[in-house]
């Protein structure tokens, strides 16, 4: 088999993901969130178990508007920066390689 057939198509196939690595790394931040979501939440309930009713649901309402905003917004750009920073040949294979890693995290949770 010839290496530079396939360099191309890998080089290919990566020139094709780099325009769309926010979407990617967005992408891989949001399922993460999905799947892990419900222990970062039985945490917080841990925290505020405690509080009076009023109080608790307010801080809950605001951890899960605000908290899990923050968390996309400070967590996707190091997504995006890990996977820029992966060379042209092997870009394609890592984001593929990274969506079936997430998938088994997925399985391993029951999300799937």
């Amino acid at each position: 088999m010839d290496t530079n057939f396939l360099t191309d198509f890998l080089v290919m196939i990566s020139s094709w993901v780099r325009p769309y690595l926010s979407e990617i790394g967005f992408a891989m931040m949001a399922t993460l969130l999905v799947i892990y979501g419900n222990d970062i939440t039985a945490v917080l309930k841990k925290q505020i178990g405690g509080l009076q009713f009023f109080v608790r649901l307010t801080v809950f309402i605001l951890f899960c508007a605000l908290g899990f905003a923050l968390l996309a917004n400070y967590l996707t750009p190091m997504f995006i920066d890990l996977l820029a920073s992966t060379g042209d040949v092997w870009l394609g294979v890592a984001v593929i390689g990274a969506f079936y890693v997430i998938g088994l995290l997925a399985q391993r949770r029951g999300a799937i």
